[in-house]
């Protein structure tokens, strides 16, 4: 276990009061800015992208500001970023074709290119400015952008009869724009007649293998350097003078990009970054940061030659001389979710997982955790795959780690302990090797770990929480190949899903660990009540409140009423639940033929489901009235697909995984103690230019709650959702409330425990 490495990244920016304490209604990003890609100069910023977010460093005072879908821009997997001197903005390109513009404080989104009918990709390669015109390499030609308009103005196709050529990058001599295609290097003049005839653009094919692949190209210090794929499938780059061409550098198996930036040229590779003043002269090369990795991705040197760096390890990098400096926010180590889980002020995030086959994606063994505000990644070069990371419930400095392949690994103080596998545990691998793959765990009500150990004879495990470990011959009755994910009832039953249309297996060992003989188990097909097979393609289960088991299927969501009767009934039948359609005499089911990838239930009993496809939905208690449902398209949410949906529970801030990263959402609801503990007002006071709504947290369930003014006029009563009650600021009229103290008198429903405290509101 010696190749471990945990990067601890602390907020740099002060929170209010404690972490998550964000407005109900609000959004927060928890991206990773690591994978940065882009890096483009301003006068006094750098801007930086970064996959789903961008960086922007401030020069002048050394701060730092995340930008992503929750601050404004219009979507993620951002492809190019470009800054115009002449129009003092920035553009910013996505991979679908969607594009910004940043200018000031304003974002602008031309989504043009991503509505259009353009088949195939159409992803925004690089940009190239020129004066007022900015020009889009596309995967399917060029787009011309008017920036004073602030509009699509003109597409080039460049291929023979308009064919539809892949453009990767654009450069410009003052005459002639040129771009590298996926079919040859083209030039036209800027000032030609009609450079929507492709005729104007003229093949360069007096260069060697003409028609091949061109991946970058440049213009610096009076010549033309580019890069072609050759027919071996070498980097072969040359120095193009009018007419004639001379190598650049040797054939090599390494990716080069080139980037010019004022008086320098910079040739990126994989391994290294050469800079090279007028000559071209190699003033020097960037190898070496001085600590570990180097994935060198775009580069801008300054006059001063001071260097800007977008790195893939590392995010953005500023190198002064020799020396180097990482300045990236906060975040996980990357993108990648699969699981999550919550407790109060912290919350786990497992990268690893599974494929849709499930079998190993090799992912380095990658978790994160959010606690109090800061971040601390781990990544265990010894393992892959991790699943799901759960906290011991007696103890929040200990937790355990389980893998698809690598057993389970034991955490204590934030360091590694111990790695459960066949030597030491009940676990087996499913053949020789690393291929112990543990889909699920769950704590009981005695400390005591399960574990779903997938393929093997005795696939349910136990780890007491005296360290003995045992094992269940359960391989019978599941008859299936694959186990996953486990959740522990209030009546102590062990619910699993069965996934790839195994359905559900649950047993009850009646608390009697040692002794087999009365436990009970059963595999169960998801029928309803007329004994139908609604479908048996299983992804997800939880236990509300009241004790039933939503569980989440191909087919939408389905619930067990009465888990009690799972080993008594013949008939033992999932509900499907009834709600209303598009129109207003029409019924369906609860998210019919969606495919239910995630479930949470919030403190008031409600349901967010997330889905395959569609994004995340808020449901009422009984699942029949719909409060949200947040996508790609109306929401920060950066994917539709979600992965899965944990809540911290004292705060009610859900966070959502998707296939490109982890947001959260400040919900409504909290879980709800039992007595009034820790009472917080946020916020408190209620400043003149504050508009969102006022939380009253650390309530009891179904708590009243009266705000009255300082003489005793009710102003405003609610119920708790949970644990929290939501005041708008407005009195019975919708008014806003007039500048002063006003009193907060809480009781619960029986009235035998009340509290009451203040807050200053500010008109």
């Amino acid at each position: 276990m010696s190749r471990l490495l945990t990067v601890s990244v602390f907020m740099i920016l002060c929170l209010v009061h404690a972490a998550g304490r964000v407005p109900v209604g609000a959004w927060r990003d928890h991206l990773s800015y690591n994978r940065a890609t882009h890096v483009a100069v301003s006068g006094n910023k750098v801007f930086c992208a970064s996959g789903a977010g961008m960086i922007i460093y401030n020069k002048d005072d050394n701060s730092l500001e995340k930008l992503s879908k929750v601050k404004g821009l219009s979507d993620v997997d951002i492809s190019s970023i470009k800054w115009s001197e002449h129009n003092q903005l920035l553009i910013v390109g996505y991979s679908n074709g969607n594009l910004d513009i940043i200018n000031g404080n304003k974002i602008i989104n031309l989504s043009d290119i991503l509505r259009s009918t353009v088949p195939g990709s159409k992803s925004i390669n690089s940009i190239m400015v020129a004066g007022n015109r900015a020009y889009l390499s596309c995967s399917f030609g060029v787009v011309v952008v008017d920036l004073g308009r602030y509009e699509i103005s003109e597409t080039y196709f460049l291929g023979e009869g308009g064919i539809r050529l892949a453009v990767n990058d654009m450069a410009f001599d003052g005459v002639f724009l040129y771009a590298a295609t996926s079919s040859g290097l083209y030039r036209a003049e800027i000032d030609a007649p009609n450079l929507l005839d492709f005729s104007y653009w003229e093949q360069m094919n007096f260069l060697p293998e003409a028609g091949a692949l061109f991946s970058s190209v440049a213009w610096f210090d009076g010549k033309l350097f580019t890069v072609q794929i050759d027919g071996s499938g070498r980097y072969v780059s040359y120095i193009i003078d009018e007419n004639s061409w001379e190598y650049f550098a040797e054939p090599s198996a390494s990716p080069l990009l080139f980037r010019v930036s004022g008086n320098y040229l910079s040739a990126i590779s994989q391994t290294d970054a050469d800079i090279f003043a007028p000559g071209p002269l190699l003033l020097k090369t960037i190898d070496d940061y001085g600590w570990w990795g180097l994935a060198i991705r775009d580069v801008h040197v300054e006059e001063d030659g001071r260097v800007w760096i977008a790195d893939r390890l590392h995010g953005l990098v500023r190198g002064t001389g020799d020396s180097y400096n990482a300045l990236t926010p906060a975040g996980p180590w990357s993108n990648h979710v699969f699981s999550i889980r919550s407790y109060p002020n912290r919350t786990y995030f497992a990268a690893g997982g599974y494929n849709a086959a499930f079998g190993n994606i090799w992912q380095n063994g990658e978790f994160s955790i959010l606690r109090d505000g800061s971040w601390n990644s781990t990544l265990n070069y010894d393992i892959r795959d991790v699943v799901n990371v759960i906290e011991h419930p007696g103890d929040p400095d200990r937790f355990f780690v389980s893998t698809w392949g690598y057993g389970v690994i034991e955490y204590r103080e934030g360091s590694f302990y111990e790695q459960y596998n066949e030597s030491n545990s009940t676990l087996r691998s499913i053949i020789p090797g690393n291929y112990i793959r543990v889909g699920g765990m769950a704590f009981d009500g005695n400390k005591n770990l399960w574990l779903t150990n997938t393929g093997v004879p005795e696939p349910v495990s136990v780890k007491k929480e005296n360290g003995e470990w045992i094992s269940f011959p359960y391989a019978g009755v599941i008859n299936h190949e694959y186990i996953g994910e486990l959740i522990i009832n209030k009546l102590g039953q062990k619910w699993v899903l069965l996934p790839r249309g195994g359905g559900l297996f649950v047993f009850d060992n009646n608390q009697t660990l040692d002794e087999t003989s009365d436990d009970q188990a059963r595999r169960l097909s998801i029928t309803d009540e007329n004994n139908t097979l609604i479908t048996n393609e299983v992804f997800s289960i939880a236990e509300d409140h009241n004790g039933y088991i939503w569980v989440g299927t191909n087919n939408g969501a389905v619930v067990y009423y009465n888990p009690s009767r799972v080993f008594t009934e013949d008939n033992f039948f999932a509900r499907r639940i009834i709600v209303a359609g598009s129109r207003e005499d029409e019924l369906g089911y609860l998210l019919n033929n969606e495919t239910v990838t995630a479930i949470a239930i919030d403190g008031a009993d409600r349901k967010w489901f997330g889905t395959e496809k569609s994004g995340a939905f808020l449901v009422s208690a009984d699942g029949t009235k719909q409060i949200h449902h947040f996508t790609r398209q109306n929401s920060p949410l950066p994917a539709n697909n979600i992965t899965d949906i944990a809540i911290e529970p004292s705060t009610g801030e859900v966070f959502f995984g998707t296939s490109s990263g982890v947001v959260s959402f400040r919900s409504d609801a909290t879980e709800a103690g039992d007595f009034f503990s820790n009472v917080y007002v946020f916020p408190n006071p209620v400043r003149e230019n504050y508009d969102g709504p006022v939380t009253i947290t650390g309530l009891v369930k179904d708590a009243i709650v009266k705000i009255t003014d300082i003489t005793g006029n009710l102003v405003y009563e609610t119920v708790s959702l949970g644990g929290q009650a939501i005041w708008d600021g407005r009195n019975s009229r919708g008014r806003r409330v007039q500048t002063g103290i006003y009193l907060v008198f809480i009781s619960s429903a029986d009235g035998m425990e009340t509290h009451i405290t203040k807050l200053m509101f500010i008109h």
